[in-house]
């Protein structure tokens, strides 16, 4: 497809500067690499309302396609929902390593059980210590508030195309990214595997019907 603005969003998780060097990778495209700095309850809406603050002020041209990382997956529908809402239109999605949204409104641990039973069961205990905060390898460990929120749910979901990136890396807090690619590829969505992050994400964005 030929996107208006590829927004590259990064996961609670994440550092903000997640997606730096890929934004100046992919220059031939409009991109926009919104920081998200929201660390306060209720966790998954001040994620959101961090991003979009941001965009409703950037001039974008539509559709945009939304590509998010690692614990950003689950989020995108809801992070759509408010560009619409202020008219933009939403061509797809891309998910690089990333959980994927699930009907319901399960919690980021529930998306980890469904992923990896063992882990999602170690990561609760270890979240009932005082201030504990999972996953100690991220570069933003969360606490048990943070894993146990129902997060908002996706209804009519998915409403536009979707394609999975996997790079290979494994991502702390989604459990095994080929669990997710495999449940991309069950729902019908192209899937993309290799190390060149930049020409992936070009290729998935291209793949898109649209």
């Amino acid at each position: 497809m030929k996107p208006g603005a590829l927004v590259l969003v990064s996961g609670p998780l994440d550092r903000a500067d997640h997606w730096q060097q890929a934004g100046v990778e992919l220059g031939d495209h409009d991109v926009v690499t919104p920081p998200s700095t929201a660390d306060g309850p209720p966790y998954a809406v001040a994620w959101i309302a961090s991003l979009a603050r941001p965009l409703h002020a950037r001039r974008m041209r539509d559709p945009l396609v939304l590509i998010g990382h690692g614990t950003a997956g689950p989020l995108l529908p809801a992070l759509a929902r408010t560009q619409r809402a202020g008219g933009r239109g939403v061509g797809g999605y891309v998910f690089v390593d990333a959980a994927l949204p699930r009907p319901g409104a399960p919690s980021f641990l529930d998306l980890l059980r469904a992923a990896d039973a063992d882990v999602a069961e170690s990561a609760h205990e270890a979240l009932h210590a005082p201030g504990a905060g999972w996953p100690p390898d991220a570069p933003r460990p969360r606490g048990h508030d943070f894993w146990t929120e129902p997060l908002p749910a996706a209804p009519d979901w998915p409403d536009a195309p979707c394609a999975y990136v996997r790079t290979g890396s494994e991502v702390p807090g989604t459990g095994p990214t080929s669990f997710w690619a495999r449940s991309a590829h069950s729902r019908g969505w192209r899937v993309l595997e290799g190390a060149d992050l930049s020409t992936l994400l070009a290729d998935a964005v291209d793949a898109l019907p649209g």
